[in-house]
């Protein structure tokens, strides 16, 4: 309760600004309702590709339950509120106390929709909370960050170096693992940042690829 009447005034600004803007983000299309239940997430810092999100009217973090958007905010230099609605009793798509998110982030940048990640557990929408995600993090083609939240380097996964990840690359780096003497010395191709490079790294590539 003593952060909401901390942050009360400028979450009074972010709410009046949704209003303002209809609640729709305009390159993504995503929409949200209004409503009398919410739930007030913040976020201190947030990286694209290890390096900070752009702010003021330009990268979007956007908070989903199902496929339904249920807040979005333009990240901010300093903390971004994130005002994410629940159900009231009249919207049943939006949640309830308990019910888990997913998170993404609009990268102005490069017009794209990347999947958010976290090195904590993301906090479930609750009622009348305003729950913290000091750091999030978002790698290009939806990569996993490592350990210490950073997204793996571009020679891991873009094994040509076309700025592009496909096919091609997934043949490069089977060649290179079937062909190998000792493949722990392969200079790319840890997806995982484990260390080494084996058949895990070529199945995560797969997925990837398939999925993004």
């Amino acid at each position: 309760m003593n952060n909401l009447i901390k942050y009360a005034p400028l979450l009074l600004i972010t709410i009046l600004a949704g209003e303002s803007r209809g609640w729709t983000h305009p390159e993504t299309g995503w929409q949200v309702a209004s409503g009398s239940h919410m739930c007030i997430f913040t976020n201190y810092n947030m990286y694209i590709d290890n390096e900070n999100a752009e702010i003021e009217q330009t990268d979007a973090i956007g908070i989903f339950y199902n496929t339904q958007c249920i807040g979005w905010a333009y990240a901010q230099s300093s903390i971004t509120i994130i005002p994410a609605i629940g159900n009231d009793g009249d919207n049943p798509q939006y949640p309830l106390d308990g019910d888990e998110l997913e998170f993404y982030i609009y990268d102005d940048s490069k017009n794209q929709i990347l999947e958010i990640q976290s090195l904590d557990v993301f906090p479930a929408w609750q009622l009348n909370t305003m729950p913290n995600m000091s750091e999030l993090f978002a790698c290009s083609y939806n990569l996993p960050i490592d350990e210490s939240g950073n997204c793996i380097e571009s020679c891991n996964y873009d094994l040509n170096q076309n700025n592009n990840v496909d096919i091609l690359d997934i043949i490069i780096l089977i060649d290179d693992y079937l062909l190998c003497n000792d493949c722990n010395d392969m200079d790319c191709g840890d997806i995982n940042s484990d260390g080494e490079t084996n058949i895990q790294d070529i199945t995560l590539f797969l997925y990837i690829i398939l999925n993004y």
